[in-house]
């Protein structure tokens, strides 16, 4: 923007507007949001519960898995398991402390089956590897369909880059030279 200013308005007022136009620039692109760097809430969850289910494959009793998979875990994960830890300690059954996660968008449906299999004395292990390959899915979706659309968010971008450098650089020539041209 600032360089199609300097391009466009003749003489020394050009700089002056140039700074003041990227200045503009600098702003307004410095309000965007940052995006996280760290991974989606449902590639988290995978890890968690693959983690969860090995600790439960080697014998060890949930409320010390929960346990150890809270200290391991990134920080979403880890706050709502040492609340589940934290209940299991204070000697909660195992399906009413993991009730209280069924209201969270993301381990809601793992709260749900794993009190569900806890309270028939099903393996959970087995069904902790399900909910972890179908966010591993669900992950990989969100991100396929971000791909797709990285074309569609770039058009404008682009259209603001190369719309002025060719009118600049292939038509302005064109009507200067047939103005030349023409008048003589």
């Amino acid at each position: 923007m600032a360089c199609l200013v300097l391009v466009l308005v003749p003489g020394v007022a050009a700089v002056p507007l140039a700074v003041l136009f990227g200045g503009a620039a600098f702003v307004l692109l410095g309000r965007l949001p940052a995006r996280a760097s760290r991974p989606a809430p449902a590639a988290q969850v995978a890890e968690t519960l693959e983690f969860l289910a090995v600790c439960l494959d080697v014998g060890r009793p949930m409320s010390q898995a929960v346990a150890a998979v809270a200290e391991a875990s990134p920080e979403p994960s880890r706050v709502l398991l040492r609340q589940v830890g934290a209940h299991l300690a204070l000697g909660r059954a195992g399906p009413d402390a993991w009730e209280e996660l069924r209201h969270d968008p993301v381990w809601g449906s793992v709260a749900v089956d794993v009190a569900r299999a806890e309270r028939s004395g099903t393996p959970v292990a087995a069904l902790l590897r399900v909910h972890a390959d179908d966010a591993r899915r669900e992950s990989r979706d969100a991100a396929v369909k971000a791909a797709r659309t990285v074309g569609v968010r770039s058009v404008m971008p682009l259209m603001l880059c190369f719309l002025p450098a060719f009118i600049l650089v292939g038509v302005v020539p064109i009507i200067a030279g047939l103005l030349r041209g023409f008048f003589g």
